[in-house]
């Protein structure tokens, strides 16, 4: 089997989701290691700005070939930039100075669902029932993550403004996500990576002059700092970005966003071997719950069903999941 046909099949878009999860796991260790010395939009801009530079000699031809489909794309393009990569991390971070980490987590975990939901109420797909009892079973295993076991720790929960932002950027994510599967086959990956680079860059620019009270101020580019940036411009931009994408346009916003529940455990397996935090017990058992959960989603359903689905022979984007 050829590149080209490969790359359209089931089988390619887990590996290019496994692939995007693992690059983007990454990116909250990354965070983690750089908390209190760089400031967010600086971060963010310095990140997208090194993205773009290393991105620009491969996707600038595609991009220039095809400026014509940006011009007439740029409403979803521009949406899918502040959606994706401006106001995602910002709204992360303003909303962690008023909310509590607890808060954070299981707010976030709406994200699949609001995915689903947009597809199903607003773009008119036929979403599975199995599809949201698989939501709600992994939604469990965060739950028991988040609390370390102790379920009583909810009870004590208190909402603040901080909250409504996170709610925002599971929006967000279901917004970015829907639109990627509905732009499958009018731009080529290449020039959608590029142009989310330059709306994405050029839209962080007044984020950071506010931050900076107007100000051109750059951080100290610390050995730690520099090799830190590599990573989140080449792996959890560039290299996530282009396999996530891909994966939602083969697979389905709302069968791809299943995966988005991998994010916890798996950013503990990397802080387990990167940083040495330990894993104990109970993230074993939330990451089995949590796998479970995906499974059943993923292949949930009446076995009729999924031999009608087989038999269709229609571009994976326009199948409802």
């Amino acid at each position: 089997m050829n590149w080209n046909a490969f790359r359209k099949t089931q089988t390619a878009g887990y590996v290019f989701i496994v692939l995007g999860i693992l690059n983007w796991s990454g990116n909250f260790v990354a965070a983690r290691g750089l908390a209190g010395t760089v400031e967010p939009a600086t971060l963010n801009l310095l990140r997208w700005v090194l993205a773009t530079a290393i991105f620009l000699p491969f996707g600038f031809r595609a991009f220039w070939r095809e400026r014509h489909t940006v011009a007439r794309l740029w409403k979803e393009l521009t949406v899918l930039a502040l959606t994706g990569i401006s106001l995602y991390d910002m709204v992360i971070f303003l909303a962690g100075r008023t909310t509590e980490a607890l808060n954070m987590s299981l707010i976030a975990t709406l994200s699949p669902l609001f995915t689903a939901l947009v597809a199903q109420f607003i773009f008119k797909e036929n979403i599975r029932s199995s599809m949201y009892a698989g939501i709600a079973v992994s939604t469990l295993g965060i739950v028991l993550l988040v609390t370390d076991g102790d379920f009583s720790r909810l009870l004590s929960m208190r909402f603040a403004a901080g909250d409504l932002l996170i709610l925002s950027s599971a929006v967000m994510s279901a917004v970015y996500n829907t639109i990627i599967s509905k732009i499958a086959g009018k731009i080529s990956q290449v020039t959608l990576f590029m142009s989310l680079c330059f709306f994405g860059t050029l839209y962080i620019i007044p984020m950071y002059l506010w931050e900076t009270g107007g100000q051109l101020l750059l951080p100290e580019f610390t050995p730690d700092l520099i090799w830190s940036l590599l990573y989140l411009a080449v792996c959890a931009s560039i290299l996530c970005c282009l396999f996530w994408n891909e994966a939602v346009q083969i697979m389905g916003a709302p069968k791809a966003m299943m995966f988005y529940y991998t994010l916890p455990p798996v950013s503990a397996a990397i802080a387990w071997v990167v940083i040495d935090e330990p894993v104990n017990l109970n993230q074993i058992l939330s990451g089995t719950i949590i796998l479970a959960g995906i499974l059943f989603a993923l292949y949930g359903g009446s076995p009729k069903i999924r031999r009608q689905e087989k038999l269709i022979d229609v571009q994976p984007s326009e199948i409802g999941y």
